[in-house]
Formats: C-alpha cells, sequence, structure tokens
C-alpha cells in the first residue's frame, strides 16, 4: 500500500489488525481545516512508510464508533501503534518532521 487507507466503522478492526506491525491512525474530519493542512503530509508518509509502517485513516463522522474506542475528542489526532498497543497519541496540526520521528521511533 503506497498511500493511507481510508476506513469506516464497518472496515476500522479488519483494517487495524491486518496493519498492526507498526502504524499510524490519522483521526480527522472533511469539515476541518487543520485536517486539510495535514493531508499532503499524511499521503506524503503514507508512501514514505510504504512496506514499513501503515497509515490508516478515519474520518470521525464515518466511524464515529471507532472514534470513541479511542476517545477522540478532537481532530485530527494521531495514533502511533506498534503491534496493535497504542504507544503514543498527539493531537492537532504536527510537522513532517515530528510525524517521520514518531514513525521512526515504531520501527
Amino acid at each position: 500500500m503506497n498511500t493511507k487507507l481510508t476506513v469506516t466503522d464497518a472496515s476500522f478492526d479488519k483494517a487495524f489488525e491486518a496493519h498492526n506491525r507498526a502504524e499510524m491512525v490519522e483521526f480527522f474530519a472533511s469539515w476541518c481545516p487543520h485536517c486539510k493542512r495535514m493531508e499532503p503530509t499524511v499521503n506524503r508518509l503514507a508512501k514514505e512508510y510504504d512496506g514499513k509502517a501503515s497509515v490508516l485513516a478515519v474520518d470521525v463522522d464515518e466511524a464515529p464508533g471507532a472514534s470513541r474506542k479511542f476517545g477522540i475528542s478532537g481532530v485530527p489526532t494521531f495514533l502511533f501503534v506498534k503491534n496493535g498497543k497504542l504507544v503514543e497519541s498527539v493531537s492537532g496540526e504536527r510537522s513532517e518532521s515530528e510525524l517521520r520521528q514518531k514513525m521512526d521511533n515504531l520501527l
């Protein structure tokens, strides 16, 4: 997969389990200006980490169950997961270098 995988409540669990070695899960909303500004960065990281880590994108309006499961209260929120376990969570706009460093820490 060389791009992020957008998932809904119906596909979240399966995608989360299938890609659980190392992954960044982005919770976003289509109406969120901060999320829109982060989209190119997230897409670049998805391509850069292809084959090493997965990037899942979860629209909070399309996946309220997944959002509740992880206690998402604001967007964008990024979860960093290793072997199915939450390692770190950050909210708000972040620099590409910060997200890259967090991804590298998972590997």
